[in-house]
């Protein structure tokens, strides 16, 4: 799941870079070999400042989510198309060694979006990659299509408490 995330955030080839490079630094190489540290080190220098806060919490440190889709509402336009306000929660939480979790300040890039159709076979109207700072923030968008579902984090990319609650009807 790191690794997906992560490579839709810096993009596929910037992943693959460090991949490779860590690859010819190390191989045919004897003892000592490489490890976690090393991986991490090559993906921190294709991950863009701004994205730096992920390798921290994929690969450093135990950070867990509790994202929630409050409210969606959808209203049809002069033009036909759909507006569409989506309300969402974003907890972040780091838990040590030991499972104690404190919450953390979030400033997060995650997606958000609108979708049509039933559920598990969802059809994606609109999704952004957004900045989350608050505990809570509501988005709007406009789309062509009639939406029935909206969503934080729609693919499951974060390790969240509970990803049920991530999606909501669309009233």
């Amino acid at each position: 799941m790191a690794f997906y995330a992560l490579s839709d955030a810096i993009g596929e080839d910037k992943l693959n870079l460090a991949l490779k490079s860590l690859l010819d630094k190390w191989k045919m190489n004897g003892p000592p070999y490489p490890d976690t540290r090393d991986l991490v080190a090559e993906l921190r220098k294709q991950t863009p400042p701004d994205l730096q806060y992920m390798i921290t919490d994929m690969f450093e440190t135990i950070t867990l989510y509790d994202n929630k889709a409050v409210s969606a509402k959808v209203e049809p336009t002069a033009d036909h198309k759909y507006k569409v306000t989506l309300v969402v929660d974003a907890k972040k939480m780091r838990a040590n060694g030991d499972g104690v979790e404190t919450e953390i300040p979030i400033h997060d890039l995650i997606e958000v979006g609108v979708f049509k159709g039933k559920k598990d076979s969802e059809e994606p109207l609109h999704t952004e990659k957004v900045w989350i700072t608050q505990p809570r923030t509501t988005f709007t968008f406009i789309v062509d299509q009639k939406p029935t579902r909206a969503a934080i984090d729609p693919y499951s990319k974060l390790i969240d408490r509970n990803p049920e609650d991530n999606w909501t009807d669309i009233d």
